[in-house]
Protein backbone atom coordinates (compact mmCIF):
# COMPACT_ATOMS: atom_id res chain seq x y z
CA UNK A 1 0.00 0.00 0.00
CA UNK A 2 1.39 3.41 -0.99
CA UNK A 3 0.96 5.52 2.15
CA UNK A 4 1.82 8.76 0.35
CA UNK A 5 -0.95 8.09 -2.16
CA UNK A 6 -3.37 7.17 0.64
CA UNK A 7 -2.90 10.50 2.45
CA UNK A 8 -4.02 12.36 -0.69
CA UNK A 9 -6.64 9.81 -1.79
CA UNK A 10 -8.70 9.63 1.41
CA UNK A 11 -9.82 12.65 3.48
CA UNK A 12 -9.77 10.46 6.61
CA UNK A 13 -5.97 10.70 6.53
CA UNK A 14 -5.70 14.33 5.49
CA UNK A 15 -2.94 16.17 7.34
CA UNK A 16 -1.14 12.98 8.37
CA UNK A 17 2.39 12.55 7.06
CA UNK A 18 3.08 9.39 5.01
CA UNK A 19 5.84 8.37 7.43
CA UNK A 20 3.31 8.43 10.30
CA UNK A 21 0.63 6.53 8.38
CA UNK A 22 2.33 3.13 8.58
CA UNK A 23 2.24 3.25 12.38
CA UNK A 24 -1.35 4.49 12.34
CA UNK A 25 -2.56 1.70 10.04
CA UNK A 26 -0.93 -0.87 12.31
CA UNK A 27 -2.70 0.74 15.28
CA UNK A 28 -6.05 0.46 13.45
CA UNK A 29 -5.55 -3.22 12.52
CA UNK A 30 -5.83 -2.25 8.85
CA UNK A 31 -6.23 -4.96 6.22
CA UNK A 32 -6.95 -4.89 2.51
CA UNK A 33 -9.90 -6.66 0.96
CA UNK A 34 -10.62 -7.38 -2.70
CA UNK A 35 -14.22 -7.69 -3.92
CA UNK A 36 -15.64 -8.69 -7.29
CA UNK A 37 -18.50 -6.71 -8.79
CA UNK A 38 -21.61 -7.47 -6.71
CA UNK A 39 -19.60 -8.87 -3.82
CA UNK A 40 -20.62 -7.82 -0.31
CA UNK A 41 -17.99 -6.06 1.79
CA UNK A 42 -19.74 -5.08 5.03
CA UNK A 43 -23.21 -6.03 6.28
CA UNK A 44 -24.87 -4.44 9.34
CA UNK A 45 -21.66 -2.55 10.19
CA UNK A 46 -22.90 -1.72 13.69
CA UNK A 47 -22.74 -5.40 14.58
CA UNK A 48 -19.05 -5.44 13.73
CA UNK A 49 -17.50 -2.01 14.38
CA UNK A 50 -15.49 -1.82 11.17
CA UNK A 51 -15.29 0.87 8.52
CA UNK A 52 -13.95 0.78 4.98
CA UNK A 53 -11.97 3.04 2.67
CA UNK A 54 -12.41 2.61 -1.09
CA UNK A 55 -8.89 2.29 -2.52
CA UNK A 56 -9.92 1.28 -6.04
CA UNK A 57 -13.30 0.99 -7.74
CA UNK A 58 -16.58 2.06 -6.12
CA UNK A 59 -19.00 0.75 -3.48
CA UNK A 60 -22.79 0.87 -3.21
CA UNK A 61 -24.55 1.55 0.08
CA UNK A 62 -27.77 -0.49 0.17
CA UNK A 63 -30.60 -0.56 2.70
CA UNK A 64 -33.39 -3.12 2.91
CA UNK A 65 -36.74 -2.41 4.59
CA UNK A 66 -38.83 -4.80 6.68
CA UNK A 67 -40.65 -5.99 3.53
CA UNK A 68 -37.40 -6.98 1.83
CA UNK A 69 -37.40 -4.07 -0.61
CA UNK A 70 -33.88 -2.97 -1.45
CA UNK A 71 -32.95 0.70 -1.98
CA UNK A 72 -29.71 2.21 -3.19
CA UNK A 73 -28.67 5.04 -0.88
CA UNK A 74 -25.50 6.17 -2.65
CA UNK A 75 -22.51 5.09 -4.72
CA UNK A 76 -19.18 5.75 -3.01
CA UNK A 77 -16.24 6.49 -5.35
CA UNK A 78 -12.54 5.87 -4.79
CA UNK A 79 -11.29 7.63 -1.66
CA UNK A 80 -14.63 7.40 0.17
CA UNK A 81 -15.08 6.16 3.73
CA UNK A 82 -18.09 3.97 4.53
CA UNK A 83 -19.73 2.33 7.54
CA UNK A 84 -18.67 5.01 10.03
CA UNK A 85 -22.10 6.36 11.00
CA UNK A 86 -23.62 2.96 11.74
CA UNK A 87 -20.54 1.70 13.56
CA UNK A 88 -20.63 4.85 15.69
CA UNK A 89 -24.19 4.26 16.95
CA UNK A 90 -23.87 0.44 16.91
CA UNK A 91 -26.93 0.07 14.67
CA UNK A 92 -27.06 -3.71 14.89
CA UNK A 93 -30.69 -3.97 13.84
CA UNK A 94 -30.27 -2.04 10.58
CA UNK A 95 -30.38 -3.93 7.29
CA UNK A 96 -27.50 -2.05 5.72
CA UNK A 97 -24.89 -3.49 3.40
CA UNK A 98 -21.99 -2.27 1.30
CA UNK A 99 -21.57 -3.98 -2.05
CA UNK A 100 -18.88 -3.61 -4.71
CA UNK A 101 -20.26 -1.57 -7.62
CA UNK A 102 -17.38 -2.91 -9.73
CA UNK A 103 -14.21 -4.86 -9.05
CA UNK A 104 -12.89 -2.99 -6.02
CA UNK A 105 -10.14 -2.88 -3.43
CA UNK A 106 -10.94 -1.57 0.04
CA UNK A 107 -9.12 -0.98 3.30
CA UNK A 108 -10.89 -2.30 6.41
CA UNK A 109 -10.23 -0.51 9.74
CA UNK A 110 -11.22 -1.15 13.35
CA UNK A 111 -13.62 1.70 14.18
CA UNK A 112 -13.14 1.32 17.93
CA UNK A 113 -9.44 1.98 17.56
CA UNK A 114 -10.17 5.16 15.64
CA UNK A 115 -12.26 6.62 18.45
CA UNK A 116 -9.92 5.60 21.25
CA UNK A 117 -6.32 6.73 20.95
CA UNK A 118 -3.71 4.05 21.53
CA UNK A 119 -1.42 3.94 24.57
CA UNK A 120 1.22 5.83 22.61
CA UNK A 121 -1.24 8.72 22.13
CA UNK A 122 0.02 9.30 18.60
CA UNK A 123 -0.04 12.98 17.66
CA UNK A 124 -1.58 12.11 14.29
CA UNK A 125 -4.38 10.02 15.84
CA UNK A 126 -6.15 13.15 17.09
CA UNK A 127 -6.01 14.64 13.60
CA UNK A 128 -7.68 11.53 12.20
CA UNK A 129 -10.53 11.80 14.75
CA UNK A 130 -11.11 15.41 13.64
CA UNK A 131 -11.21 14.21 10.02
CA UNK A 132 -13.73 11.50 10.94
CA UNK A 133 -16.11 14.00 12.55
CA UNK A 134 -15.96 16.17 9.43
CA UNK A 135 -16.62 13.16 7.18
CA UNK A 136 -19.71 12.16 9.18
CA UNK A 137 -21.03 15.73 8.89
CA UNK A 138 -20.49 15.73 5.11
CA UNK A 139 -22.19 12.33 4.81
CA UNK A 140 -25.24 13.73 6.58
CA UNK A 141 -25.39 16.57 4.05
CA UNK A 142 -25.30 14.02 1.21
CA UNK A 143 -28.24 12.16 2.72
CA UNK A 144 -30.17 15.44 2.95
CA UNK A 145 -29.42 15.99 -0.74
CA UNK A 146 -30.87 12.58 -1.58
CA UNK A 147 -33.97 13.36 0.48
CA UNK A 148 -34.46 16.52 -1.59
CA UNK A 149 -34.25 14.45 -4.79
CA UNK A 150 -36.68 11.68 -3.82
CA UNK A 151 -39.10 14.23 -2.33
CA UNK A 152 -39.78 15.62 -5.81
CA UNK A 153 -43.29 14.86 -7.01
CA UNK A 154 -42.60 13.42 -10.48
CA UNK A 155 -39.97 11.21 -12.12
CA UNK A 156 -38.95 14.11 -14.36
CA UNK A 157 -38.40 16.41 -11.39
CA UNK A 158 -36.35 13.73 -9.63
CA UNK A 159 -34.20 13.19 -12.71
CA UNK A 160 -33.63 16.89 -13.34
CA UNK A 161 -32.80 17.56 -9.70
CA UNK A 162 -30.32 14.69 -9.60
CA UNK A 163 -28.74 15.44 -12.99
CA UNK A 164 -28.40 19.16 -12.27
CA UNK A 165 -26.67 18.31 -9.01
CA UNK A 166 -24.23 16.02 -10.83
CA UNK A 167 -23.57 18.80 -13.34
CA UNK A 168 -22.83 21.20 -10.48
CA UNK A 169 -20.36 18.72 -8.97
CA UNK A 170 -18.39 18.45 -12.22
CA UNK A 171 -18.71 22.11 -13.17
CA UNK A 172 -20.11 21.46 -16.65
CA UNK A 173 -23.18 20.30 -18.54
CA UNK A 174 -21.46 17.07 -19.70
CA UNK A 175 -20.80 14.44 -17.06
CA UNK A 176 -20.85 10.72 -16.30
CA UNK A 177 -23.05 9.46 -13.49
CA UNK A 178 -21.59 6.81 -11.14
CA UNK A 179 -24.39 4.26 -11.51
CA UNK A 180 -26.24 2.10 -14.02
CA UNK A 181 -29.87 2.67 -15.09
CA UNK A 182 -31.08 0.03 -12.65
CA UNK A 183 -29.09 1.58 -9.81
CA UNK A 184 -30.31 5.07 -10.74
CA UNK A 185 -33.93 3.89 -10.58
CA UNK A 186 -33.24 2.39 -7.14
CA UNK A 187 -31.59 5.62 -6.01
CA UNK A 188 -34.54 7.73 -7.21
CA UNK A 189 -37.07 5.20 -5.79
CA UNK A 190 -38.88 4.89 -9.13
CA UNK A 191 -39.77 2.12 -11.57
CA UNK A 192 -36.92 1.53 -14.02
CA UNK A 193 -39.16 1.21 -17.10
CA UNK A 194 -41.04 4.41 -16.23
CA UNK A 195 -37.75 6.23 -15.68
CA UNK A 196 -36.39 5.00 -19.03
CA UNK A 197 -39.52 6.26 -20.81
CA UNK A 198 -39.22 9.64 -19.11
CA UNK A 199 -35.57 9.94 -20.14
CA UNK A 200 -36.58 9.23 -23.74
CA UNK A 201 -39.29 11.93 -23.58
CA UNK A 202 -36.79 14.43 -22.14
CA UNK A 203 -34.33 13.62 -24.92
CA UNK A 204 -37.02 14.04 -27.59
CA UNK A 205 -37.97 17.40 -26.08
CA UNK A 206 -34.38 18.60 -26.32
CA UNK A 207 -33.74 18.76 -22.59
CA UNK A 208 -30.78 16.39 -22.60
CA UNK A 209 -28.73 13.81 -24.47
CA UNK A 210 -27.38 10.59 -23.02
CA UNK A 211 -25.48 7.47 -23.93
CA UNK A 212 -25.22 4.84 -21.21
CA UNK A 213 -23.92 6.75 -18.15
CA UNK A 214 -22.84 9.83 -20.09
CA UNK A 215 -25.26 12.78 -19.96
CA UNK A 216 -25.38 16.23 -21.53
CA UNK A 217 -27.86 18.80 -20.22
CA UNK A 218 -29.08 21.05 -23.01
CA UNK A 219 -31.28 23.44 -21.04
Amino acid sequence: MNTEELTTLCPLFRGIQPEDLDALLHCLSARELFARKGGFILSSPGAQPLIGVVLEGSVQMIIEDSFGKRSLVTVLPTGSVFGESYSCIKARNRSIAYQANEASRVLILDYGRILHACKLVCRFHHRMIENMVELIALKNLELVEKLEVISCATIREKLLTYLNREASRTGGNQFTIPMSRTALAEYLCVDRSAMTRELAHMRDEGLLRFEKRRFTLLQ
